[in-house]
């Protein structure tokens, strides 16, 4: 095996979506095998280093989610974007440059802690170049492959990013799209909290006035490794349009802390959608704030 740069794999337990779905985000293992062998590939293990020490892909490196997001004490933050000179200093750090394909993967079910991984890539202007394991390593192991307790050191990469900020959203512009009928706002939090059943952190029951709901655990399910992999185009493209959405219209995401809207929004790239915003600070930000508005049922 080529002596190789792993700063990133994105592995999330996604499913076996197979060549319909969207080949610029999905690969599976043998893709990975193949590419093993060739340079400009950085592979990161997201999940508890405890997990890491175990097992790990060959070469993988280990990244926290605490890495690539960040938060304060008191919580008024919690799982936010870093600085942009902070993200780029973590990926040249664990190899990444421009030319680098990342994958993605997690030792367990943790699907928002890898497409949170995605989304920031994509933010940063690298996401066509940013893949995630189908199935995680749970179907890099049930093909038999190798698995590693070795720690690789990257060599530092070369990599000069190119924010898109045209992907966040903050409260202003969450205000605006409750107004502006060409902006389809999408609550991905859990049923019980879109209909004010029960509350988000001890925020205002309800949701943003206007929103769609998408709870991002409706998109994906067990698969029959025991990992939780994204349901098929298909099924996902139904979820969608049930709720009224299409392409030609952006989309901005909310969920509790930021972190779950992600699931929601690696669905929607697979399905084609490209105006599709975030709002990192999510019902966490906005649920305590009674100057903003609330919609209940």
């Amino acid at each position: 095996m080529k002596k190789f740069k792993i700063p990133f794999l994105l592995l999330l337990t996604l499913p076996c979506l197979g060549v319909a779905q969207n080949a610029s985000i999905l690969v599976g293992p043998e893709w990975l095998e193949k590419r093993m062998q060739e340079d400009n590939l950085v592979i990161f293990h997201i999940g508890r280093e405890k997990d890491f020490k175990e097992e790990h892909i060959p070469g993988s490196i280990y990244l926290s989610s605490d890495d690539y997001t960040i938060g304060t004490e008191d919580r008024s933050i919690v799982f936010d974007l870093p600085t942009n000179e902070d993200l780029q200093s973590l990926l040249e750090k664990n190899g990444v440059s421009n030319e680098t394909d990342i994958v993605i993967y997690t030792p367990a079910n943790w699907i928002p802690l890898v497409t949170r991984l995605y989304f920031t890539l994509d933010y940063l202007g690298h996401g066509h170049k940013t893949y995630i394991l189908d199935g995680g390593i749970v179907a890099w192991k049930n093909g038999g492959r190798e698995i590693s307790t070795e720690v690789v050191t990257p060599e530092k990469g070369n990599f000069k990013i190119k924010p898109n900020k045209s992907m966040l959203a903050d409260e202003d512009y969450m205000l605006a799209s409750i107004e502006n009928e060409d902006n389809t706002i999408v609550d991905c939090r859990s049923e019980v909290y879109y209909k004010g059943i029960e509350p988000t952190h001890g925020a205002r029951l309800g949701r943003i006035p206007t929103a769609k709901n998408i709870p991002y655990t409706s998109l994906y399910e067990p698969s029959d490794l025991g990992a939780y992999t994204f349901k098929s185009l298909e099924e996902i493209e139904s979820i969608f349009k049930v709720q009224g959405l299409n392409k030609e219209e952006p989309l901005v995401l909310y969920c509790h802390i930021g972190m779950q809207l992600t699931v929601v929004y690696t669905a929607a790239k697979l399905l084609g959608y490209e105006n599709v915003r975030m709002y990192d600070g999510s019902f966490h930000e906005w649920g305590p704030n009674e100057d903003l508005p609330i919609e209940l049922d």
